[in-house]
């Protein structure tokens, strides 16, 4: 019956077109389609017999159209209705948009349950459902508005959230786990870098809401990288839209460079560190008499067997002092005091960061200068950090408009905080402290407000650091290897 009133309308909008058509000095528009409304306006002389025709026409038309036109709609809907995006809380649907601009839409969705939520005056024909629960199962209808006037609801429509994917370091082994989903059949993780995309782990099959990447098997998930995880569930064959986690990196600072292998402190300790895929290496370093910077540790030649005071040297003096002690020395029996000159040199050609310890508070200014001039000559404005523990010393950092950082040894939480607080108020970057339990995730959280990078040293074992990782952390200092 409606489709015969539907058809019975359109033929009378033709008769109503025609009659405007042969009307003296007449103008028309007409416009229908499927399942759309049909509006005709006619401007032309009222004397005419066809305008009064056409008037006839047009109210019977409009009348017959308008009892069928939103129940149409909905019919068209009900099938036209597409779940095109999910995430862990949310459904992206999309439909055909059958009728003109004046028309608007609800959605309603629910949980099978008694949950229900209606979203109303919907202009698109796209709309992106918020605040679900991940991994679940929601029925969707929708139903047109036009002029006012409400279709009925559509069928229900059948669409799913994307689980949540979480992880977490332990022992250098990367957990991963996720919402279970009842009525999922397996599930397909994927791991890709982070800053390509292109996968480099699956695994297949899995049916529970978990799994371990293991460090023996998986050696190329490190703490210091980025990686984009995909978790695919499937309904026997049939692919559901997935879930999404990226891990958050964490710098790894080579504290002296690799002084495990190589004596610290040393181009041959830099190397290493680079060789290892470390990110950064950490340096000390004093300003020399003669306003030479050299890098050292110690304020005597402890190194070089000899209790001469570095302050003393030259950059020539200081080649009558090889180093002959250090780990492995045997294997690297040519290493002297490297300038500040040749760490930035080498730290620039391994495109490397370099976090700097200035270890004499008394520095001149004229020192500061100089070790800016080097960021500038090997181009590494924001790679190199200088950092001290001395309130005053910190303070000539910034004011040098070198990039800085504040070192202190915390004792309690609070007395963390109050240097975080300390090295905001003073323009610091960074924040470095010697590792204690109560370095948790709410300082980290807390030096993250006060846009501070955050880091500790030394973490020297790969629980340990898989565990500060999971903190959030910016960075960590170590001494020994346990990223290969």
């Amino acid at each position: 019956m409606k489709n015969d009133k539907k058809c019975l309308s359109k033929v009378i909008a033709k008769l109503a077109y025609y009659s405007a058509k042969h009307s003296a000095n007449s103008t028309c528009y007409a416009w229908f389609g499927q399942s759309k409304f049909f509006y005709v306006e006619v401007a032309m002389k009222k004397t005419s017999l066809f305008y009064n025709l056409s008037i006839i026409y047009i109210i019977i038309a409009v009348l017959l159209f308008s009892a069928v036109g939103v129940s149409a709609v909905n019919e068209k809907q009900s099938t036209s209705i597409q779940q095109y995006a999910a995430t862990a809380n949310s459904i992206s649907v999309k439909w055909l948009d059958y009728l003109s601009s004046n028309v608007k839409y609800d959605l309603k969705i629910s949980n099978g349950k008694n949950a229900k939520r209606i979203y109303k005056n919907i202009i698109k024909s796209t709309y992106t459902i918020k605040k679900l629960h991940s991994g679940k199962r929601y029925y969707i209808k929708i139903r047109a508005i036009i002029n006012g006037r409400k279709g009925n609801w559509s069928k229900a429509f059948l669409a799913i959230t994307a689980p949540k994917v979480n992880y977490k370091w332990s022992n250098g082994s990367l957990k991963v786990n996720w919402t279970k989903m009842k009525f999922v059949s397996t599930y397909n993780i994927r791991i890709s870098l982070n800053s390509n995309r292109k996968d480099f782990v699956r695994k297949k099959g899995l049916d529970n809401n978990s799994y371990t990447f293991t460090d023996e098997n998986y050696s190329n998930l490190r703490i210091n990288k980025s990686f984009r995880i995909a978790v695919v569930p499937y309904i026997d064959k049939n692919k559901l839209f997935a879930g999404y986690k990226t891990t958050k990196a964490i710098e790894i600072i080579g504290h002296r460079g690799r002084m495990d292998i190589a004596p610290e402190n040393t181009i041959a300790s830099f190397e290493e560190a680079n060789k290892s895929g470390y990110d950064s290496v950490e340096a000390d370093f004093y300003e020399t008499k003669s306003g030479d910077i050299l890098i050292s540790h110690s304020q005597t030649l402890s190194q070089c067997a000899s209790n001469e005071d570095v302050r003393n040297l030259t950059n020539d003096s200081r080649m009558n002092y090889p180093i002959v002690n250090g780990k492995n020395i045997e294997m690297y029996p040519t290493q002297y005091l490297p300038t500040m000159k040749q760490l930035m040199k080498t730290v620039s050609d391994n495109h490397m960061k370099l976090y700097l310890h200035m270890k004499d508070p008394n520095m001149t200014d004229k020192g500061l200068k100089k070790i800016k001039k080097y960021i500038s000559k090997y181009k590494l404005p924001g790679k190199v950090t200088v950092f001290s523990s001395n309130g005053n010393a910190f303070k000539r950092i910034v004011k040098a408009k070198i990039r800085a950082g504040f070192l202190k040894f915390p004792t309690s939480k609070s007395q963390a905080i109050k240097y975080i607080n300390f090295a905001k108020n003073n323009s610091a970057k960074v924040v470095i402290f010697k590792y204690e339990q109560f370095i948790d995730s709410s300082v980290v959280k807390i030096a993250k407000q006060n846009n501070l990078k955050i880091g500790c040293y030394n973490i020297n074992n790969i629980d340990l650091a898989s565990d500060f990782t999971n903190l959030g952390a910016d960075f960590l200092i170590t001494n020994n290897d346990y990223i290969n």
